[in-house]
């Protein structure tokens, strides 16, 4: 996809990327560490001008969704919880020549776990903090390729209940390519 010389996606595009993380490392409570390969995706839609700096824009994740499968838990699916909550995501330019650009995605989930430890119908959880992925070193935007890395570990709980967190996201090493 080409800007036609900008550097920059224009104001109300959407962008569509398919992800995969493989060898995700969760901590469960009842079950220890399991490592998942999730598959899925995101699209965005670009919402407005960042001012200050070389520029950039603000993104808006309007669809997310990555699952799972494990032996023992069932299909593990990550999506997108409300997102009028979660903050604006960020593409910066970094710089011209070369390109550099900096994306920054912040992301609400639900964590549904089809068969939890313990048994029981599926259990639901959210991330207790907006999570947020990061490539400072984008050549191109939309990437195709790019690994984002998760900032800091994630805690989950049951919906409405934050401090009873039961699951931890350790790392979260996403690749993302544009889908047209």
């Amino acid at each position: 996809m080409a800007f036609f010389g900008a550097l920059l996606p224009p104001i109300g595009l959407e962008i569509p990327f398919s992800g995969h993380a493989v060898d995700v490392p969760i901590k469960f409570d009842m079950l220890g560490l399991v490592t998942l390969d999730f598959r899925g995706g995101i699209r965005v839609r670009v919402e407005a001008n960042l001012a200050g700096g070389l520029g950039g824009v603000r993104l808006k994740i309007i669809g997310e969704e990555y699952s799972a499968d494990h032996p023992v838990l069932g299909r593990v699916t990550l999506s997108q919880a409300d997102f009028d909550a979660t903050p604006l995501s960020l593409l910066e330019v970094l710089g011209t020549t070369p390109r550099k650009f900096r994306n920054t995605l912040y992301h609400d989930f639900t964590l549904t776990i089809e068969k939890p430890p313990g048994g029981g119908n599926p259990l639901v959880l959210s991330n207790t903090k907006t999570m947020t992925t990061l490539n400072d070193s984008l050549t191109d935007f939309p990437p195709q390729g790019a690994v984002y890395q998760l900032q800091q570990p994630v805690d989950f709980a049951p919906v409405g209940e934050p401090s009873k967190v039961v699951a931890q996201l350790i790392q979260l090493p996403m690749t993302l390519s544009h889908n047209p």
